[in-house]
């Protein structure tokens, strides 16, 4: 775990409210999306596909708002209906990295804020997922930086 800075990001954006069972519809399909408009607007991308979530809490029924990004240089242009450009502000975080499957997502995620409360960290609503690597031919190859707000 290490303390650090969430940075304040540039994006081409997809937003919506959805709850953790319903997150698979947006896994692959919106990245596809985002990477294609953004070469349609000639965008210069500086970064890999992020997710942040506000107000997630682990609870699979919880509604939550959900930011699917992709970080861009600057803006031009107009973007296509469903997505819009969307600054993010930086914020003070923990970060640990995830490497492997997604799908043992849960088990970091439960250490990892496990080792916040125990070092008595405030956590604040936010969370991202950094996507560094997806491989969906061999997930056990993927890595994902996962960052959670800290007040």
């Amino acid at each position: 775990m290490q303390l650090k800075e969430a940075p304040s990001l540039t994006t081409l954006a997809f937003s919506t409210q959805t709850t953790l069972r319903g997150l698979n519809p947006f896994v692959r399909t919106v990245a596809r999306q985002l990477y294609r408009e953004a070469v349609r607007l000639d965008l210069e991308i500086t970064g890999p596909i992020i997710w942040q979530y506000d107000g997630v809490d682990g609870n699979p029924e919880t509604v939550f708002h959900l930011d699917i990004v992709l970080p861009i240089q600057a803006t031009q242009g107009e973007p296509a209906e469903g997505l819009a450009f969307k600054e993010l502000p930086g914020w003070k975080s923990a970060s640990t990295e995830h490497l492997g499957r997604w799908e043992n997502l849960a088990a970091t995620y439960g250490s990892f804020m496990g080792a916040l409360a125990q070092n008595g960290h405030p956590i604040g609503p936010l969370s991202r997922e950094v996507y560094v690597n997806m491989d969906f031919e061999k997930p056990e190859n993927t890595i994902t930086q996962i960052y959670r707000q800290l007040f």
